[in-house]
């Protein structure tokens, strides 16, 4: 699994290093801009021109050393700088590439547009604050050239606590990791703003990172499989999930979420809709055992496992399936209308797994959507404390969190954005958790499948065609 660390982690294994190596952390920064510049000529072999952005910091100070490293590459280089730089490691840093004869002027909108490349060295992963004047102004015209960009550690303006990106954020092309990934790459705006994110390692002993608690993990597909089956088999060993919702103008939600679990290998799926839905439920999908709620109690008996929510509305009818299956003391998934009605009547219980995105958590925590999603690991907690289980935050970068392990998904693209999407993740994992698997494996199962198999369908099909009922087709579990 890949450690991700907050900015303050990175800063403490940062003077770690520096203790280790009997360094100021003048080795350090040449081994960064070394690095970086290697990144730098295997990402654009044919540039000539590099327009280098530093700022006053010590991610300043790898901006001049990259200048240094390109000069002697016997590329064209010009730094640009707004002010002097203030750390003393920056200061040197300058001292050195004044006497390589290397130009350092102020901004040049001619500069930027005769460049081949631009290495964003403003500011770091420090930065917690919109940028200001004049700094934002430099952003704007870079993201304006629409040049290619390396960022040395963080496009400037990112967040790399929480991945938000302040108001002209640096759009980079690549971002070149010093030590270790960090949160912000993964969460919100990261992605987007960070483009392709390559490790630079800086030559530490990697168990280096082994001494910080890491404060999420983001696993590989490959991590995380299901256990194999066994040629004798039958369809009861692998549960039996009861789906519930579909209420009038939603069936689709329902039919979505039921074909989710079946395409996930639970051995029976069953569903509780509207008895006007049964034929047509059916007769879509064979596999599906329907019922009307007149059933209900008999079917929550049978039942491995419940997942309520896709077109359960809030109605009457609503209300009495949703307090009959959280009564049922069976594995709940809990998501769309019936977080909702959770959310109206809070309670605990530690064998669900809530699938809220950003405005259910907003209603569950009683907060603003701006609020949840400024501090997405803290939402997940709270989450966490006030209804147990496990809970999946959804958006970029979906956190799992059971109360011990925060784990980040760090695959899926913007072809997701689709109605349906949430309802095909609910019954993949109802199908995951009704064949016997931990909560919060099945939960990280489920995100992970569901997300790299919407990453294939977008390099197949694109992101604007690709359908969530498509993804029940193509996964392989």
């Amino acid at each position: 699994m890949l450690p991700l660390f907050t900015p303050h982690q990175t800063q403490a294994i940062d003077q770690l290093a520096q203790k280790q190596l009997g360094d100021d952390g003048w080795e350090l920064m040449n081994r960064a801009a070394k690095q970086a510049w290697l990144l730098a000529e295997r990402l654009w072999p044919q540039a000539k021109n590099c327009y280098i952005l530093v700022g006053p910091g010590k991610n300043g100070g790898d901006g001049y050393l990259v200048a240094q490293y390109a000069k002697q590459a016997g590329k064209q280089v010009t730094v640009c700088q707004i002010t002097p730089p203030k750390s003393r490691l920056a200061q040197h840093a300058a001292q050195q590439i004044n006497e390589l004869g290397i130009p350092v002027t102020g901004f040049s909108a001619q500069s930027l547009l005769d460049a081949d490349l631009v290495i964003d060295a403003l500011f770091g992963i420090g930065l917690n604050r919109p940028l200001g004047e004049p700094w934002n102004l430099i952003t704007q015209a870079v993201n304006l050239a629409e040049k290619p960009v390396l960022a040395l550690d963080c496009p400037s303006g990112l967040d790399c606590a929480t991945g938000l990106a302040h108001t002209d954020t640096i759009n980079a092309s690549h971002t070149a990791a010093f030590i270790c990934h960090k949160l912000g790459y993964y969460q919100l705006d990261g992605r987007d703003k960070c483009g392709q994110i390559h490790l630079c390692d800086l030559n530490l002993d990697p168990k280096l990172l082994y001494t910080f608690a890491a404060e999420a993990h983001a696993p590989d597909i490959a991590d995380i499989r299901p256990p194999k089956r066994k040629h004798s088999s039958h369809k009861r060993r692998y549960g039996t999930a009861l789906l519930i919702g579909g209420d009038f103008g939603m069936m689709g939600a329902i039919a979505l979420a039921s074909q989710a679990c079946l395409r996930a290998g639970a051995g029976l799926v069953k569903v509780i809709s509207r008895a006007e839905h049964q034929i047509a439920l059916t007769q879509m999908q064979p596999e599906l055992m329907v019922s009307n709620d007149t059933a209900l109690a008999q079917q929550l008996a049978q039942a491995t496992t419940i997942a309520i929510g896709p077109g359960l509305g809030q109605s009457d009818w609503a209300w009495r399936l949703f307090e009959q299956a959280c009564q049922a003391n069976k594995p709940l998934i809990i998501d769309a209308d019936a977080l909702n009605c959770l959310a109206h009547r809070p309670s605990h219980y530690h064998r669900w797994i809530l699938t809220p995105h950003p405005k259910e958590a907003a209603r569950l925590l009683k907060q603003s959507v701006a609020q949840v999603q400024q501090d997405r690991i803290a939402a997940v907690k709270a989450l966490y404390k006030r209804y147990g289980g496990v809970i999946v935050l959804k958006g970029t970068g979906t956190l799992i969190y059971d109360g011990q392990d925060m784990i980040v998904c760090r695959y899926g693209n913007g072809g997701m954005a689709k109605g349906g999407m949430g309802d095909v993740l609910t019954g993949l994992i109802a199908g995951l958790v009704a064949q016997g698997l931990e909560l919060g494996f099945a939960a990280q199962l489920g995100v992970l499948q569901h997300a790299t198999t919407a990453d294939q369908l977008a390099q197949t099909r694109g992101e604007y065609s690709y359908l969530p009922s498509d993804l029940c087709q193509n996964w392989q579990i």
